[in-house]
């Protein structure tokens, strides 16, 4: 799909009045069939109907659940991982013409009664994050206390993947420097504020998961290469 991010040429600027019209719900899901339904219909519940699921290879009923609750569904050919889902749904935003879009997860940890919040502080930023510091434990307050002193970014919730996004920031995050990103977190902040975007968070509650576990977080292998791939941007991008 990064090939095409180079056919986009959308003519909307920022600074505009978002409303959930022209504001499209992005939920990047990998199997998440046990609550994908609950997660569109809060949504939708909260006002916003514009909700596309971008299905990442599932191999469960994620995809036909989506549909029957009304959502859009991209069904992608091969396994990209979230940012990469992402990606594909702000192309899809841009081409459809709309102006923000809002990254949320399926299970459910995200709650869409704060979509209206990230969108609203839209008004004097291009990126906002829904922060929920107190969901860290020991391990991960010490691994954002690390990325906020190499990084130079200062948000209290550095890993959320609960944002609001300007067509600005989509037209930069779906290009080449945003295509080789891992991950939805440190690398997205750094190459917006390379660019020159205002990044602002809004605090938020999280649940915990309805199923499943973390993909970042679930063992020690994937933490070190998390560590390891994160850092190794951080330099990367910084200096």
């Amino acid at each position: 799909y990064y090939p095409f991010a180079y056919l986009i040429n959308c003519k909307e600027k920022s600074g505009a009045i978002y409303n959930p019209k022209n504001t499209l719900v992005i939920i990047p899901a990998k199997e998440e069939a046990g609550s994908i339904g609950t997660v569109i219909k809060e949504i939708q519940s909260n006002g916003w109907h514009n909700i596309l699921v971008v299905n990442d290879l599932s191999l469960d009923e994620t995809a036909d659940i989506a549909r029957k609750n009304g959502a859009i569904v991209m069904d992608l050919p091969i396994h990209i991982g979230a940012w990469g889902a992402i990606q594909a749904g702000m192309l899809y935003a841009l081409e459809k013409k709309y102006n923000v879009c809002v990254t949320l997860d399926g299970d459910g940890q995200h709650e869409a009664g704060y979509i209206s919040k990230l969108v609203d502080k839209l008004e004097d930023s291009q990126v906002v994050t829904g922060s929920a510091p107190e969901r860290g434990g020991p391990h991960k307050n010490i691994i954002w206390q690390l990325f906020r002193l190499t990084s130079g970014i200062s948000l209290s919730d550095i890993t959320s993947g609960f944002r609001a996004y300007s067509v600005d920031a989509m037209k930069i995050l779906v290009a080449y420097d945003g295509s080789i990103l891992d991950y939805q977190c440190v690398g997205v902040l750094l190459l917006c504020k390379k660019h020159g975007l205002v990044s602002k968070e809004v605090m938020v509650k999280m649940n915990s998961r309805e199923h499943g576990n973390s993909r970042i977080f679930k063992n020690s292998f994937y933490i070190i290469r998390y560590l390891f791939s994160t850092f190794l941007l951080i330099g990367a991008k910084r200096w």
